[in-house]
């Protein structure tokens, strides 16, 4: 099969005897061989066994589950090719919904290992203490050298699976619903260097508990036990008991310190984040805001951060922990224009709130459609949209362009070796 193309998930997509055709770990240019494992949504997808004409831009992977690993998938591609491969991603979502030539720019990340802040690692049935491989939901790797976080992750890492071991612990199998250990998740503050770990668990109390927390000492500023009692394959945990260390993460960017609570979002690139919100100020320059309302607005990172270019700034956040924090963040930072509410986006009452610059930070699924139909019936005087998923952009630009110009469109790269890309937009009311 010749590769033609990327799809969004990142696999290398062409023909295969005239049908649609995708193997992850691929890219256009190359010419593969591959055993087809499954078929997906009219296209047949292929696990990659040969490389016979390889990319010019593909590259000798540091890491060595490269080429396995879901956490990656274009690591072996030199980076430069990869940030062109995501502009044509982005490029084709805003082609679909009358953009065409409008990105003005994709800033490339100046850091591609050891820049993540959080990584959730997943326990599988065997004792596999990593990530997944790509498209396969019950297929863990025991990842030994992660260059995603920082090498005192791995480390850490090596002493839960020692852990694990030495004492019988149970390990989750999410196909029969049964085990213990489930999840290992750590986040770091890049400017600080304090370091969150998580340790997610079904019901029980943590067997040889001291020796687990003597063993992570040095490696962790804070130690969470934390509860799934769920059959749900995720690492979001209904109760929390703190074992070691502060209750909060403290992160340092863009000239604020920001409290981060375990369970509650913050983007997973720093460095990025503060050229991301540096971007936004820019967009926003000079002309200050009355009321810039911030939607999604998490522990308050752009609220916040902007807070010295408004006269009054409110965050509205369904987090209701994410909320609390971001009114500490706001005591810490000294900043007294800012108010927080725990509410849905979707829910918040305007009739109080007057805001002429609104900022939204959406999931990946994009705007609710009421926050959408809110947005079209007041009509702010600018939008500043933070999208993760240009795709749900794209969607949801086709409505708000009936009220609205888009005036600026730039891409981040907050994502190296992955399909994902941040898109941020400034959209200004139709004169």
């Amino acid at each position: 099969m010749k590769v033609t193309e990327v799809d969004k998930k990142g696999r290398g997509c062409g023909l295969f005897n005239g049908r649609r055709a995708c193997a992850y770990f691929t890219a256009p240019g190359e010419e593969i061989e591959g055993t087809l494992v499954s078929r997906k949504q009219g296209d047949l997808i292929f696990r990659l066994d040969a490389v016979k004409v390889p990319s010019p831009h593909r590259v000798a992977a540091p890491c060595p589950d490269a080429g396995k690993c879901g956490g990656c998938l274009w690591q072996q591609f030199a980076y430069a090719f990869q940030v062109e491969l995501k502009r044509g991603l982005l490029e084709r979502s805003l082609d679909s919904a009358g953009l065409a030539g409008r990105l003005e720019e994709l800033i490339p990340c100046p850091e591609q290992f050891h820049f993540r802040n959080r990584m959730d690692y997943c326990v599988g049935p065997r004792g596999e203490v990593g990530l997944k491989e790509p498209g396969r939901w019950n297929s863990h790797l025991d990842v030994r050298g992660c260059l995603l976080l920082s090498p005192g992750a791995v480390e850490a890492l090596e002493v839960f699976r020692a852990w694990m071991k030495k004492n019988g612990v149970a390990p989750w199998d999410n196909r029969n619903y049964t085990g213990y250990a489930r999840y290992f998740v750590i986040r770091e503050g890049k400017n600080t260097g304090e370091r969150m770990i998580i340790i997610v668990t079904a019901e029980g109390e943590l067997p040889a508990k001291e020796e687990l927390l003597a063993g992570l000492a040095p490696l962790a500023t804070t130690v969470y036990h934390g509860i799934n009692p769920t059959v749900t394959d995720l690492s979001i945990v209904s109760r929390l008991e703190l074992l070691r260390g502060e209750p909060r993460l403290r992160e340092k960017a863009g000239g604020l310190t920001y409290l981060i609570p375990p369970n509650s979002f913050f983007q997973t690139n720093t460095r990025m984040a503060e050229r991301l919100l540096a971007e936004v100020k820019a967009l926003l320059a000079p002309r200050r805001s009355r009321v810039l309302l911030d939607l999604y607005c998490g522990v308050g990172f752009f609220g916040l951060g902007l807070a010295s270019e408004a006269d009054r700034v409110v965050g509205v956040e369904i987090d209701e922990a994410a909320v609390e924090t971001a009114r500490k963040n706001a005591e810490l930072n000294s900043i007294t224009n800012a108010e927080f509410t725990a509410a849905k986006a979707e829910s918040l009452v305007w009739d109080d709130e007057r805001p002429d610059t609104v900022i939204v930070d959406p999931p990946r699924s994009g705007l609710h459609p009421k926050v959408l139909e809110t947005l079209l019936a007041r009509r702010p005087e600018r939008l500043v949209y933070i999208s993760c998923n240009h795709e749900s952009f794209a969607r949801d630009w086709r409505e708000l362009g009936a009220v609205y110009d888009v005036t600026a469109l730039k891409g981040l790269d907050l994502f190296p070796h992955s399909p994902h890309v941040e898109l941020l937009a400034r959209l200004e009311l139709k004169k």
